[in-house]
């Protein structure tokens, strides 16, 4: 079955190479000839910029130079919405992850949320750490999936397509039932005023009872946040807490963030 971890890898590979042939797909991800061409017919139908030619594929930029890959190859498995947001500042978002996955150790248990930071801290654990992960989003519980040293725990609830998140009572109350050594937590919006907030009032009430379920929480926000109001409070500062953020955060934000919050520059 086509995953979304290989189909993002394999659109990475070819885009990399520019040209590459069947017999490299399959081998490169350890698949067969069939569901090598498979996948590239796939991306070929959902992509502007892949093409399938004979015994291969090659990478095709658009007229104006700029790769026109907005998060098309998403219809089936992640949807154009979440993908246009994970583009925004990748690279600091990656530096975040990176610096967060840094964090864990052998037993620990942890708890994910949601969103495009969380999505690359997924990425970035190695599949060598033993650990119990209790995942809120679908994208995140695929990203996991062949990582046979973690155990996973996908939380159900309702499932939202325009986020991969899951919400409800129900999850809520599963949540509750749960005390983990971690949290990985995300917010769209950090101010002096309101704390940290998001877009979804029902989102941000998983996010206050995740805050409930953990030893040491990990906030996971990007600097071009900070100074943001969105819709939805979740908390106000916690001096217990830990903010992670990358080193493009105003030097006057970061005298400021560091009088109410543990901070982490990735």
């Amino acid at each position: 079955m086509i995953t979304t971890k290989r189909i993002e890898c394999l659109m990475n590979f070819i885009e990399d190479k520019k040209m590459v042939s069947i017999q490299e797909i399959a081998k490169r991800f350890d698949i067969s000839v069939v569901t090598a061409r498979r996948d590239v017919e796939h991306l070929e139908e959902n992509t502007p910029n892949i093409k399938k030619v004979r015994g291969g594929a090659v990478w095709q930029e658009s007229k104006s130079g700029v790769s026109e890959n907005n998060g098309n190859i998403s219809k089936d498995y992640l949807n154009d919405r979440f993908l246009k947001q994970s583009k925004t500042n990748q690279n600091e978002k990656k530096q975040i992850a990176l610096e967060a996955s840094s964090l864990l150790k052998n037993g620990n248990s942890i708890l994910i949320d949601a969103g495009s930071t969380m999505y690359e801290f997924a990425k970035c654990i190695s599949p060598n750490v033993t650990i119990t992960a209790f995942i809120t989003a679908m994208n995140i519980a695929e990203v996991l999936e062949d990582m046979e040293n973690i155990t996973k725990i996908v939380l159900g609830g309702v499932f939202r397509s325009k986020t991969t998140t899951m919400v409800s009572s129900m999850m809520e109350q599963m949540i509750s039932s749960i005390y983990v050594d971690k949290l990985f937590i995300a917010a769209t919006g950090l101010s002096f005023t309101h704390g940290f907030t998001c877009n979804d009032i029902l989102e941000a009430d998983v996010k206050k009872t995740l805050l409930k379920s953990a030893k040491e929480v990990y906030w996971l926000v990007d600097s071009s946040k900070v100074g943001k109001i969105s819709s939805f409070q979740i908390s106000s500062f916690n001096s217990s807490h830990t903010i992670i953020t990358d080193d493009k955060i105003q030097p006057e934000n970061l005298r400021e963030l560091e009088k109410l919050i543990n901070v982490i520059i990735a």
